[in-house]
């Protein structure tokens, strides 16, 4: 400040007449001066000499409109009812200052200040923020210069540009640095964040980028629309004009993208995602129209106040309640949808609603403060940095929204994962896996294979084809899974898997003992028995099945091409078997098993008997089978056990060519049993035998069936 010795030459300028009244500067606090305090002088810039605003005539108003783009002077007097002299100004965002102070040493003149050509902070100053030499007790004139141009239309003309608060300058200096500290502190924290969240989006993906750019964007709005953007001298056109709009509205849109999909719009509430999703589409139309706005600015509005006066309204084609409100009525669905998901059971929505509630915190804070502080920078210290705060808690828990919706999204997909290898098991056996010595079918490769001894099981309807040409290809299917499932549990309880459904047949392997596979062998016929007792009478078809078992070396494995593949077994033993369930159909029996089978069993569990030695297709070598004999799923089973000894010496004159009497043996035996089939197998072969005569040399006993 610049004392001019002007006293002696305006000997009774504290005394002359003034229109306007005396500003009483309270005791405490900061307050702001009301208009009918100030006079005003238009027409005249910031060069016009002291002697000249001292003689002007001032008025009690601003007249014309154009003056706050054209520059202006305001007259107003204060009585410094403080024990200080040092009191501060705080002007609302100029971007001009030239200050001058009357008082009973003199007029001291305050430097021309202007808004990105000068330093933001000197001596006694910070930004258009003065402290002026009031002396205490007596009343001192102020005259003070505005200017906005181009013109910041969310000025108004009363109490707009030239709205002014006074108080010491102590307080007013830490209300500034305060103020800036909070806009570098939410850059700060918004940019630290945000880094934060990018990297989390990096490594787990999730809701995180929407929340991460939408911190970003806050960075940069906090960057380019407050104090701190002043400091770092950033051109106008990029703190007050459609670029704020444009940063507002792309800051809408991320966070209407963050909102649609952490609630989860798309799938919970189709119809409100259209509403949000026109709303993005009319944001990124906003963000498009204010750059394009932005690269044509200062606009005719901002310079020509005559044609566009003052409204208060901001810059933009499209008006801040129009960008504002719709985003608002986002954020309450929002809060109120998050809310009934949180209702509904949904964990990442507690969050997500406490996070809505925590800036509205901010209001019974910012109250309190004022009960406490009054309206004093300690106000502002308490509610800035109670806002910051709820800002920084209410991201974090935005994190945590994002956080525990990804939990849930891994916990969801763990469960999904356990109902498709659940239904994967239906279809791939787990003890398949088990043998292969894979815990997953996910590390099931093609080819991979394993040497196993094992017993093999194949069943088949008899006669099914006959069965199936009375029934429609509905009660086909319900006629065969009806019979599946009464034998796959029954399979299952005695430790072994069905590898394959072969129409109306199966294939199951047990590798446990052939025990296994004969007990399962043996329930499947006395369930087939209880089936066929009540069949005739609830109009049901009853039917018979044949079973064969063999037990041997195999290899298990995978088969197919790289995009299908099944587990198979592949060896001689499985061929056997499979010929074995086709015998049955020849010697009329239930259960044929092979001789290496019978070797490995528990004699004194099952009742058998040797019935032939074979040699089937593919097979040089001929093969003992066995028939399993059980009375209670077999009408001639008790006839069977009853006869074994008769039989088994029956088979053994056979064998040694003596016919006749092996004959003798047979016939006796199907005439207490005709339903007997190798009996009558026999009986048959004898006779054909003793008509047509035999080479003894060359026979040997054994039956070769070519029939697969």
């Amino acid at each position: 400040a610049l004392a001019l010795a002007l006293a002696p030459s305006h000997p009774a300028l504290a005394d002359e007449p003034q229109s306007a009244p005396v500003f009483e500067l309270p005791q405490t606090g900061l307050s702001t001066i009301a208009p009918e305090h100030l006079e005003f002088l238009e027409g005249v810039d910031h060069t016009i000499p002291v002697d000249r605003l001292l003689e002007a005539t001032w008025t009690s108003r601003l007249v014309n409109n154009q003056s706050l783009v054209d520059g202006y002077w305001v007259r107003f007097r204060v009585r410094n009812t403080l024990q200080m002299d040092e009191i501060g100004i705080e002007h609302n965002f100029n971007t001009e200052k030239k200050i001058y102070a009357e008082h009973s040493g003199g007029v001291d003149e305050y430097n021309y200040w202007r808004q990105g050509r000068d330093p933001w902070m000197g001596n006694g100053r910070i930004l258009s923020h003065h402290l002026v030499v009031m002396p205490a007790g007596e009343i001192t004139t102020i005259y003070n210069y505005f200017r906005n141009k181009p013109f910041d239309r969310f000025m108004s003309k009363v109490n707009g540009l030239d709205r002014m608060t006074i108080g010491p300058w102590q307080d007013i200096r830490n209300l500034q640095l305060l103020g800036l500290a909070s806009n570098i502190a939410v850059f700060a924290i918004a940019l630290s964040f945000g880094l934060y969240y990018m990297a989390m989006f990096t490594v787990s993906r999730g809701n995180y980028f929407w929340l991460s750019a939408s911190l970003f964007q806050i960075a940069l709005v906090a960057a380019t629309s407050l104090s701190m953007a002043w400091v770092m001298k950033l051109p106008v056109k990029y703190t007050n004009s459609d670029f704020t709009l444009a940063m507002l509205s792309l800051l809408f849109f991320l966070l209407i993208q963050f909102f649609r999909n952490s609630l989860r719009l798309r799938e919970n509430v189709p119809l409100i995602d259209k509403v949000f999703q026109a709303s993005s589409a009319y944001y990124l139309m906003l963000v498009v129209l204010n750059l394009y706005m932005t690269t044509h600015w200062p606009h005719e509005a901002g310079v020509d106040l005559v044609t566009y006066p003052p409204d208060r309204a901001g810059p933009g084609l499209i008006k801040v309640p129009y960008i504002a409100g719709p985003f608002i009525f986002l954020l309450l669905a929002s809060a109120v949808l998050s809310f009934l998901q949180w209702w509904r059971g949904s964990v990442y929505a507690k969050y997500l609603a406490i996070s809505f509630v925590l800036p509205f915190l901010a209001v019974p804070i910012s109250a309190a403060a004022y009960l406490i502080f009054d309206f004093s920078w300690a106000f502002w210290f308490a509610a800035s940095t109670a806002i910051g705060i709820l800002v920084l808690a209410m991201f974090v828990t935005f994190g945590f929204a994002v956080a525990q919706q990804l939990n849930d999204m891994k916990a969801l997909a763990l469960k999904q994962q356990i109902q498709v290898t659940q239904a994967y098991q239906r279809f791939v056996p787990p003890q398949l896996l088990s043998n292969l010595g894979k815990e997953s079918i996910l590390e099931v490769k093609l080819g991979d294979q394993v040497d196993v001894e094992m017993s093999i099981l194949f069943s088949d309807i008899r006669s099914f084809t006959s069965i199936s040409e009375t029934m429609t290809p509905a009660h086909n299917f319900d006629f065969v899974n009806a019979y599946l499932s009464r034998i796959g549990p029954i399979i299952r309880h005695n430790e072994g898997y069905i590898d394959k459904f072969m129409g109306d047949g199966v294939m199951a392997l047990f590798q446990q003992t052939p025990n296994d596979a004969v007990t399962a062998a043996v329930a499947m016929q006395q369930e087939l028995y209880r089936y066929n007792l009540t069949a005739a009478e609830d109009g049901r078809h009853a039917f018979k099945v044949g079973i064969g078992i063999n037990t041997g070396q195999m290899m298990l494995g995978t088969l197919g091409e790289h995009d299908r593949m099944e587990g198979s077994v592949i060896s001689d033993a499985v061929n056997l078997a499979s010929r074995l369930e086709g015998l049955t159909k020849y010697y009329g029996t239930g259960i044929l098993i092979s001789q290496h089978t019978h070797q490995a069993l528990d004699a004194s569990q099952f009742c058998s008997r040797e019935i032939d030695l074979v040699r089937v297709k593919g097979k040089d070598q001929p093969v003992a089978i066995h028939e399993i004999i059980d009375d209670r799923s077999d009408g001639a089973g008790a006839q069977k056990q009853a006869s074994l000894k008769q039989f088994s010496q029956s088979l053994t004159l056979y064998r040694k060519q003596e016919f006749e009497a092996a004959l003798a043996g047979f016939d006796s035996i199907l005439a207490t049993n005709p339903e007997d089939g190798p009996v009558g197998i026999y009986v048959e072969r004898c006779r054909k035998l003793i008509a047509s005569g035999w080479h003894a040399k060359d026979w040997d006993g054994v039956e070769t069936i070519n029939a697969k």
